[in-house]
């Protein structure tokens, strides 16, 4: 019977010195922002029970695993969980690209009542056009890739 407390014992001992000696989530938490800090300022991250999880943007997937990386690397961390955006940066078309593209698609599509003018990436649209064909028009208008597109078409 004593022979059983004692192992009892030194067990119990055993198990409260090996959790003692993990680190906490807090220092695992500072450990990360450290090492995000220096990686992607953008990025923030969270530790619960030895596993971080990354939010904000980035503007490449290379930016977006490196900080994985660079997280995955701080000693005792299980896992992470990504979930970073990555944030393309947008690119407008020049007036001319967006005026010939948009008019050839327009007339392409039937669309010989809708007219178009462009002034600094602006797509405004008049004329007249059906209330069933709108979706369409405004789909082949915003596929040019212009800053904005404003709708002053007269429906019939």
């Amino acid at each position: 019977m004593k022979r059983l407390v004692l192992i009892l014992t030194c067990a119990l001992l055993s198990g409260a010195m090996f959790y003692s000696c993990k680190p906490s989530d807090e220092k695992l938490q500072k450990q990360v922002e450290t090492v995000l800090s220096t990686v992607q300022s953008s990025v923030t991250a969270t530790v619960k029970d030895g596993v971080a999880t990354l939010t904000g943007t980035v503007e490449s997937e290379e930016a977006k695993a490196a900080a994985e990386a660079a997280v995955k690397a701080v000693k005792d961390i299980k896992s992470v969980t990504n979930n970073i955006e990555v944030k393309l940066p947008v690119v407008i078309n020049p007036d001319e690209t967006l005026s010939t593209t948009i008019a050839n698609a327009l007339t392409t599509a039937g669309f010989k009542d809708v007219k178009l003018a462009v002034d600094s990436g602006v797509v405004t649209l008049t004329g007249e056009a059906k209330k069933a064909d709108l979706q369409k028009i405004m789909q082949i208008a915003n596929e040019a890739q212009p800053k904005k597109v404003l709708n002053q078409l007269k429906l019939k």
